[in-house]
C-alpha cells in the first residue's frame, strides 16, 4: 500500500499571477502552492491536498485553487474551513480540525506563504505534534517570498526549521539522560547524503576535493558509529566499554572535518559542527579511557586497575545517580566496589577482571555483611565493619535485588527505595578514600570440621591428617562422649568444640541452625578443612553445609575423605588407627 502523502497548505484572500522559481525551474501560477506542485520532482509530489482556509479566502480563492490542483494533479483537494484564529478556543479548534486530517505514518509536505499572519505558527506547532506522536515525516515546507522586488520570486524550503526541535531535544536528552543514540540518528542522514555525494563524485577521475570528501564520508561514519557504540554502553551501565567507545568517539570528532556541502541543510551544518565538537567532544574525554584499547580481541585485560580507573569510573555511577538512573548507579556500584576492595589487596589488581579473583572478593564483601546482618556477632565486630557490612547490605541486598529484580516480590516498589539517602551518603565518603577495607574474622588458623558416629577412629584419623589448630565435631548424644578420647590418641592439643544433633538421622531442620551456631568459628578461621566420611548421613550434609558457608565467607576450603581398608572387626577392636585419606579439592 502506497503511504499517503498529503500536501497541507493554507489559502488567503487574494490570487495574483506570480513567476516563481525553485531549484533552477520556474512555474507561474496566481497562488504559490499551485506554482510549488509544477515545480516539485514527480516524485516528489502529493497524492493528497488539503487546504485549509477561513470562510472569507473561501469566497475569494478556494475555486482558484481547486481548479488549479484538479489540472496540476488530476484529483481533488480537500477543503477544511477553519476560524480566523483570534482566540485561544479557536486556535485550539484549527490544530483539532487540521490534526483529523494527517493520520499516522503519513508524509507531509507544507506550504505556509499565504493565509493570515499566524497559520505559519500554527501549522509549526502542529508540525512538531505529527512528528513525534504520530511518525508523521515532513518532506518539504515551504515558502515563497512573493514580497520584494526579486523576480522570479523564489520558494525557499524552511525544513530546517521544523528540523531545529529535533537537535535540541537530542542534546537535551544527552544532557539529561546521557545517551548519543537521538544524535546518532539525526547525523546518520547528514553522513549518507555525504556518502552519495562521494559516490556521484566518484563516477569521473579521482581529483583532491573527490579525496577529501571521501575521506571525511568515513570520517562521518565513524561518528556514528561510536556516537550509537558510546550510547549502548552509557545506557547498559559498561564502563570499559563506555571508556573506550568515548575514546574513539572523541579521536573521531577531532578527525572530522566541519561539514559543508551541497546535500547538508544549513541549520543543521551549524549545529552538528557545534554539538560534536562543543559538547559531545567535551564530555566523551572526561569518559575516556587513558590508554587507546586494541579494536578487538581481549582488550580490556591491558586496562590497569588504579586510581585514575576507579574515578573514571565514579564520574559514571555519580552521573548515573544524579539523573535519578538508579539501576544503572546501583549495580555499576555494587561492581565499583568489588574492584576497589581488589585494588586495597595490592597482590591480585592485574587479574581484576577474572571471575575468579571477583567471586573471592564478592564473598570476602558478603562475610561483613553477613556479620553485620547477625545480631548474635555484632558484639564481635568493630564499628567500622558493622558500618561497612551494613552498607554493602543495602547496596548489594535491599538496593541491587529489588532495582535488578524489578521489584518482583509482594511489597510495593513507588518510590526510591529508603537505603538509597545512606548509601549515597556512604558512597561518597568510600569515593573520597575516607573509608577502608575492613578486617573480618581470621587470626584462627586452621578449623577441622568432622562429623563423629559410633566408631570412634573416624575423628582421630580426620585429626592425624588436618592437623588442624581447632576442630568442629559434628555429633549426637551418643557419640559425643568418644570425642575426648580421640583427641588425646590423637596428641591433638588444640580445642575441641562440637554442635549436638537432637536427631542425627532426620533432623534436617537442623541444619540451618548448625550453620548458624558454627559462623564463628568459620570466621575465626584462616582455612578450612572438611572431613566428608563418618557418622550418619546427616552429619555430613551438615558438613558439607558448613563447608559451603566458610566459602561465603571467603575462607579457603578443602576436603578429604578417609578409608580404612581392614576388616570391621578389626577396627572395632583397635579403632586409632590411621586410615587412608584422598582430598576431594585441589
Amino acid at each position: 500500500m502506497k503511504t499517503e502523502h498529503i500536501l497541507l497548505t493554507s489559502l488567503g484572500v487574494q490570487a495574483r499571477e506570480t513567476r516563481y522559481q525553485w531549484e533552477g525551474q520556474e512555474a507561474t501560477a496566481l497562488l504559490t502552492p499551485l506554482a510549488l506542485v509544477q515545480l516539485l520532482d514527480p516524485s516528489q509530489r502529493p497524492n493528497r491536498v488539503v487546504a485549509v482556509i477561513t470562510q472569507e479566502a473561501k469566497d475569494k480563492t478556494w475555486q482558484t485553487f481547486r481548479e488549479g490542483i484538479c489540472q496540476a494533479l488530476g484529483f481533488e483537494p480537500q477543503l477544511v474551513l477553519i476560524p480566523s484564529g483570534s482566540s485561544r478556543d479557536e486556535i485550539r479548534q484549527i490544530l483539532a480540525k487540521v490534526a483529523r486530517c494527517v493520520p499516522e505514518g503519513a508524509e507531509l509536505t507544507l506550504d505556509v506563504t499565504q493565509g493570515l499572519r499566524h497559520f505559519s505558527f500554527i501549522f509549526y506547532a502542529l508540525v512538531l505534534y505529527l512528528t513525534s506522536l504520530r511518525n508523521v515525516k515532513v518532506c518539504g515546507a515551504y515558502y515563497g517570498m512573493i514580497e520584494g522586488p526579486d523576480e522570479p520570486k523564489p520558494i525557499v524550503d524552511l525544513r530546517p526549521l521544523l528540523e531545529l526541535p529535533e537537535w535540541f531535544h537530542a542534546v537535551r536528552m544527552f544532557r539529561d539522560q546521557g545517551t548519543t543514540l537521538p544524535i546518532a540518528k539525526l547525523l546518520q542522514p547528514l553522513a549518507d547524503a555525504l556518502r552519495q555525494e562521494v559516490q556521484k563524485s566518484s563516477k569521473g577521475p579521482p581529483s583532491p576535493e573527490a579525496k577529501e570528501r571521501r575521506e571525511q564520508a568515513k570520517q562521518a561514519k565513524d561518528v556514528v558509529d561510536w556516537l550509537e557504540k558510546r550510547s549502548f554502553a552509557y545506557e547498559s551501565a559498561l564502563p570499559l566499554e563506555l571508556g573506550k567507545a568515548s575514546r574513539r568517539l572523541r579521536d573521531s570528532i577531532k578527525k572530522l572535518a566541519p561539514m559543508d556541502f551541497a546535500g547538508i541543510p544549513p541549520l543543521a551544518k551549524e549545529l552538528t559542527n557545534t554539538i560534536l565538537t562543543d559538547t559531545i567532544a567535551s564530555v566523551a574525554q572526561k569518559a575516556a579511557l587513558a590508554d587507546d584499547p586494541a579494536r578487538r580481541g581481549l582488550w580490556k585485560t591491558k586496562v590497569p586497575l588504579d586510581e585514575e580507573e576507579l574515578a573514571r569510573q565514579a564520574q559514571m555511577i555519580d552521573l548515573y545517580l544524579d539523573r535519578g538512573q538508579l539501576p544503572l548507579a546501583v549495580g555499576l556500584m555494587r561492581e565499583w566496589v568489588v574492584s576497589w576492595a581488589i585494588l586495597k589487596s595490592e597482590d591480585e589488581n592485574k587479574q581484576w577482571l577474572d571471575r575468579k579473583v571477583r567471586l573471592r572478593y564478592e564473598r570476602r564483601l558478603g562475610a561483613i555483611g553477613a556479620f553485620a546482618r547477625n545480631e548474635a556477632f555484632r558484639s564481635t565486630i568493630t564499628p567500622e565493619q558493622q558500618e561497612f557490612g551494613n552498607f554493602w547490605n543495602q547496596l548489594a541486598n535491599d538496593l541491587r535485588n529489588a532495582l535488578h529484580h524489578h521489584a518482583m516480590r509482594e511489597e510495593g516498589l513507588e518510590e526510591p527505595p529508603r537505603p538509597l539517602e545512606s548509601v549515597r551518603c556512604f558512597w561518597d565518603r568510600l569515593k573520597a578514600g575516607a573509608i577502608d577495607l575492613p578486617e573480618l574474622g581470621s587470626g584462627g588458623g586452621r578449623l577441622l570440621l568432622s562429623p563423629q558416629g559410633t566408631k570412634p577412629g573416624v575423628l582421630f584419623s580426620a585429626l592425624k591428617v588436618a592437623q588442624p589448630d581447632t576442630c568442629l565435631v559434628i555429633c549426637s548424644a551418643t557419640s559425643a562422649s568418644s570425642i575426648c578420647e580421640a583427641g588425646e590418641r590423637a596428641g591433638f592439643q588444640g580445642s575441641i568444640e562440637q554442635i549436638e544433633l537432637t536427631d542425627p538421622h532426620g533432623g534436617f531442620d537442623e541444619i540451618n541452625a548448625s550453620a548458624e551456631q558454627a559462623r564463628r568459628y568459620l570466621l575465626d578461621a584462616d582455612k578450612v578443612v572438611a572431613n566428608m566420611t563418618g557418622g550418619t548421613t546427616l552429619m555430613g550434609l551438615v558438613v558439607q553445609r558448613l563447608a559451603e558457608e566458610a566459602q561465603k565467607l571467603d575462607r579457603p576450603v578443602r576436603r578429604f575423605a578417609l578409608i580404612d581398608r581392614r576388616p570391621p572387626a578389626e577396627q572395632d577392636s583397635d579403632p586409632f588407627v590411621q586410615g587412608d585419606y584422598h582430598w576431594l579439592d585441589d
